[in-house]
Parts: structure tokens; C-alpha cells; sequence
């Protein structure tokens, strides 16, 4: 069914975000989703990797079974940023040991990876925030590409100083059309890189779809920073649909928006024309991180309540997992044969999250649902 609504121009860089999110939403209502029953009983969880001492908030599964996982410095433990887990479970730093050494030079190590795609042809994009655990930008951010088939990095970009502002951090990435698409989460915002030509653009500069505007919520709890204010992270979870058509975006806070990548990477649409261009997807709760599968469904991880739900490309909505053991499932993958894996993080457990202290409840599990063995959901 056809949304109902009507086109609203945001004079954006006159009017207070805040402002402006309260007149978006209001003008530019969810488009309506049928929401499916229940999954009843949830789809089984099955754990398949464990973790005592580092906070996994990302990973990729490669085509033999094994696993790369992304620890940010944010998380609060030690280690290497990337490491690659065997199929015996062993974990390795990744690519090597010395792109995950402090004393390595900062344009030939990772600082801190905050984001990760594996594309079918065995390329691997890593963003690095260049962060250190003091929360110090102690490098520049960059995109690095590594070939998974040998292992190594083949190629560097270095985000340009003039597309960030004060206050910045880059927090996710997805790349297409030739074109890597980067969130700014600390000064909300939306970078650009023509990865083959090199120009890099800064986008949407303080649109309401990549503010926050509401708390972020775990268990019914409000979540704190390590000062004890209220957590603000603007957007920072980020996906691109199989035909690179589509942007898919949010803040931790939700909601989910949706952009064409057709106009993101077209240098003759006007600013204007971006922030009225961004559709109102889906009102979505807090989301520990989506994925999306090969048809075009998209998996979200619901951190206020320990789910994980399915968005089919019908547009049904779907819940599929409720339980209490997803204390903040984080961002997951899904392979080509529909094993969907979702780490938890309990980052309202770290220190970023939790007043600068550390209360995690170890082991942290990677846990598995098969869903391809699940029930289509009924219209």
C-alpha cells in the first residue's frame, strides 16, 4: 500500500535539529508495516563461540567457517581490535600482529575497528575510528581494505580531515557503487568517498535522521554514559541492500531511514534536495546492529528488549527471537546459506555505557539461528 504522506522542505541549516526532528516525524509518518505474530517458540539460539576477556560488537564469517571479530577500544578490554578465530577456536590478531600493535605506525595499524562488511568476493572493509581506549584520537580515521583470501591489506583511505568536524568519530561503513558511505556518530553527519577518483564529500550535516533524539533504553533502563549524563550517539548503524540501491541508517536510538545511493553519490544534487530525500523507514527500537540477506530482509537486533527481529522486503515485521540471554546483541552477520550469528556485548555493562566501570558478566557468547529452517512469516 502506498504511504500517505506529504513532501515537507527543512530549511536544516537554520533550524535547530531538534527542532526539525519534531516536524519530520510528525510530517513524515513510518511507512506502515504489517507486523507478523511471534515467532512462538522463538528461533533457537545455538552458541558457537566465547569470549572471557574482550567485548565482540561486530564480525564476519568467512566461506571455511571462520569467524573475524571486531573489538572497539570503546568496549573497554585489551586485545587486538580484529582477530581471526579458527575453526578450534584459537584467535589469532588480524590481519597480523602488527597491525594490531600500539607501537606500530598509525597509518599501518588499526586503532580501533568499529565497522566491518565481508562482500562475496572475499574483500574486507574495516573502519577505523582511530580512537584509543581513553577515547583520544590518537590517528586518523581510515578505511582499510583487506583481501581475506591471503589475508592482507591491499589498500588504505584516510578520511580527510576537512569532511570532519569537531567532535567527530566515524562509527560505520558500507560500500557500493564504488563509493564507501561513512557514519559520523559524534557530530552527526554522513561522508562520502569515491573510492576509485578519491574525492570525499560530507553530507546531511546535522539532518534529523542521523540524530539522536531520544534515550537509548536496555531492560527498561535508561542507558548513562561514563559521566553519568544520559548516552547520546547519533548515527552509527548502517546497511546497503544486495543491489547497492539502498542506504539503510539509524542512530542507537532508532529510528531506521532510508536513502538511495544514487543520489548520495551524484555531486550535482543539491543539499537541499539530500535532506528532503531521506524516507522515514521504520520505527524501530534501539538496535544493537542489522544485517541484511540476500532476498532483502533485514535482521535488527532490539537491545531494549533482548530480540531479534525480521524485515522481510514484503515489509513484514517479524520478532523471531526473544531471550533474556541477548543482553545487548550487537551487529551480526548473515552467510549466503541464511546462518544468521549475533554477538552479545552487554555495552551497557562497559565502561562507556556504565559510569567508566567495567561490569561485565562473563563469558560473552556468539550465538547461531539457522533461518533458513525458520517459518515464512504470514502476511
Amino acid at each position: 500500500m502506498a504511504p500517505m504522506f506529504r513532501t515537507l522542505s527543512l530549511p536544516s541549516r537554520v533550524m535547530p535539529a531538534a527542532l526539525a526532528a519534531s516536524i519530520l516525524s510528525a510530517a513524515v509518518p513510518a511507512l506502515a508495516a504489517k507486523p507478523a505474530p511471534p515467532l512462538d517458540p522463538s528461533a533457537p539460539l545455538v552458541a558457537v563461540a566465547q569470549s572471557t576477556t574482550q567485548v565482540w560488537t561486530a564480525l564476519v564469517v568467512l566461506p571455511d567457517g571462520r569467524m573475524i571479530l571486531d573489538s572497539p577500544t570503546s568496549t573497554g578490554t585489551q586485545g587486538p581490535t580484529l582477530a581471526l578465530r579458527d575453526a578450534d577456536g584459537t584467535t589469532h590478531p588480524y590481519p597480523d600482529a602488527g597491525w594490531n600493535d600500539p607501537a606500530t605506525p598509525p597509518e599501518k595499524r588499526l586503532v580501533s575497528a568499529e565497522s566491518l562488511q565481508l562482500v562475496e568476493d572475499g574483500t574486507l572493509w574495516v573502519l577505523d575510528s582511530g580512537f584509543d581506549s581513553a577515547d583520544r584520537a590518537v590517528a586518523p580515521a581510515k578505511l582499510v581494505r583487506l583481501d581475506t583470501r591471503t589475508g592482507t591489506v591491499t589498500r588504505t583511505w584516510t578520511v580527510d580531515p576537512a569532511v570532519l568536524r569537531p567532535g567527530s568519530r566515524v562509527a560505520g561503513v558500507r560500500v557500493g557503487r564504488g563509493h564507501a558511505f561513512i557514519l559520523d556518530s559524534g557530530v552527526p553527519g554522513l561522508i562520502v568517498i569515491d573510492l576509485e577518483h578519491g574525492p570525499q564529500r560530507r553530507l546531511m550535516d546535522h539532518h534529523p535522521s542521523l540524530t539522536a533524539q531520544r534515550p537509548i533504553t536496555v531492560g527498561g533502563q535508561v542507558v548513562q554514559d561514563a559521566t553519568g549524563h544520559t548516552a547520546i550517539v547519533h548515527a552509527n548503524e548502517i546497511e546497503i541492500s544486495p543491489d547497492s540501491q539502498w542506504l539503510y541508517y539509524q542512530p542507537f536510538c532508532g529510528p531506521l531511514y532510508r536513502i538511495g545511493t544514487d543520489l548520495l553519490t551524484d555531486t550535482t544534487i543539491t543539499s537541499f534536495e539530500l535532506d528532503d530525500s531521506a524516507t522515514l523507514w521504520y520505527k524501530t527500537p534501539p538496535l544493537g546492529g542489522m544485517t541484511v540477506a540476500r532476498d532483502g530482509t533485514l535482521y535488527f537486533d532490539d537491545i531494549s528488549t533482548g530480540s531479534i527481529f525480521r524485515f522481510t522486503a514484503g515489509r513484514i515485521y517479524q520478532r523471531i527471537v526473544l531471550d533474556p540471554r541477548l543482553r545487548w546483541p550487537a551487529t551480526p552477520a548473515i552467510t549466503p546459506s541464511g546462518q544468521l550469528y549475533i554477538p552479545t556485548a552487554q555495552l551497557d555493562r562497559t565502561p562507556r555505557f556504565n559510569h567508566g566501570q567495567m561490569a561485565v558478566q562473563w563469558p560473552l557468547t556468539i550465538y547461531r539461528i539457522d533461518t533458513a529452517a525458520l517459518p515464512p512469516p504470514i502476511r
